[in-house]
């Protein structure tokens, strides 16, 4: 990862993840693991809206017309509340199919990573319309999706180059 930003607020979403690893190693409580596991998901969630966000401002940024990034920027902002695969590569085709293009091929509908973003997606969505009560989330779970969706953000970063 390139963007300092991005580095920084993943690097806080791992440190956050083991402290609440090593608190819950002695502790019996799994139910309030899982509340835990739920926060840090949704909150890893809100880090990747930013971080998709941050990288196409700096991409519009690039074209040197601050009408042109300022438009750009209003548009992304709207854009990836709860980011999915076909909201990234709509956006990448705006500005080239073959960013798109390059986009899908490395990750096809059923990859691994993909269907981590989708698992996050899912665990924020049924905590707003389903409530706490059915949270199962595990510490080790959100580690698990973290680790896979990172690449998801690099190669967005490094097709915009």
């Amino acid at each position: 990862m390139h963007n300092a930003e991005i580095s920084t607020k993943l690097a806080d979403v791992t440190s956050l993840l083991g402290d609440c690893k090593a608190w819950a190693a002695n502790q019996p409580n799994s139910r309030l693991a899982a509340h835990l596991a739920t926060y840090i998901d949704v909150y890893l969630l809100g880090v990747l809206e930013e971080s998709f966000e941050l990288l196409f401002k700096e991409r519009a940024r690039k074209a040197n017309d601050d009408c042109v990034a300022n438009f750009i920027c209003q548009h992304v902002d709207k854009r990836f509340q709860n980011p999915k695969r076909q909201s990234i590569g709509e956006m990448l085709k705006r500005f080239s199919s073959d960013f798109s293009d390059a986009f899908y091929r490395r990750f096809p509908d059923d990859c691994s990573e993909m269907k981590a973003l989708d698992s996050i997606n899912s665990t924020k969505r049924d905590l707003a319309h389903k409530g706490a009560y059915s949270l199962n989330l595990t510490l080790e779970d959100v580690e698990d999706y973290l680790t896979r969706v990172i690449p998801i953000v690099e190669e967005v970063e490094s097709i915009l180059g």
